[in-house]
């Protein structure tokens, strides 16, 4: 698979008519955008979140479990259109926009300040069994349900097996209990 180009976005996330391919985007600080799709379901009067572990093979936080699935969006692709993609090579799911609620637009930068994305988050609630999800393209290891309160209690405790923080967890923990309300 040949590497994506990606489109260079201002903070904002406006189009500044560049593009650039992923890795050259990554190591010179250049803004592009992503997706974040987060799976949960009701549990009583909790929330709980698929959490999956990512490949030993990612580049970015290979063998750490994670809180949502998405990615990059490639060149002359909106927001929408990626995360419909991502949904479906990630978990086999042929999922639409109109099947999500729509989150909080965020903007992220590596502390070392070589990856500055621009995020849209959106969330599906996923109440069938997790047999009807199908891990095919190798970025998925394993899943599980978890509560916010599991997630936060072992990012605290172990820090270094996760790919998100607590931080942008009880961002998406706020912003999620007021879309579904």
């Amino acid at each position: 698979m040949s590497e994506e180009y990606l489109d260079i976005v201002d903070e904002n996330g406006n189009l500044t008519g560049e593009k650039e391919l992923r890795s050259v985007c990554h190591e010179k600080g250049l803004r592009h955008q992503t997706v974040h799709i987060y799976f949960f379901r009701k549990v009583q009067d909790d929330f709980e979140l698929l959490v999956h572990l990512r490949s030993k093979d990612k580049s970015s936080h290979p063998n750490r479990w994670d809180t949502r699935f998405g990615g990059h969006v490639e060149t002359g692709q909106m927001m929408d259109e990626a995360a419909e993609r991502e949904i479906k090579e990630e978990t086999g799911l042929d999922l639409k926009i109109k099947d999500m609620t729509i989150g909080f637009f965020g903007t992220y930068q590596s502390k070392d300040g070589g990856n500055k994305e621009v995020t849209q988050t959106y969330y599906y609630n996923f109440n069938d069994d997790l047999d009807t999800l199908s891990f095919n393209d190798g970025e998925v290891q394993d899943v599980k349900w978890m509560s916010f309160d599991e997630i936060e209690r072992s990012m605290s405790a172990s820090p270094d097996i996760w790919s998100g923080s607590v931080n942008g967890l009880n961002t998406t923990k706020e912003d999620l209990l007021q879309k579904t309300k």
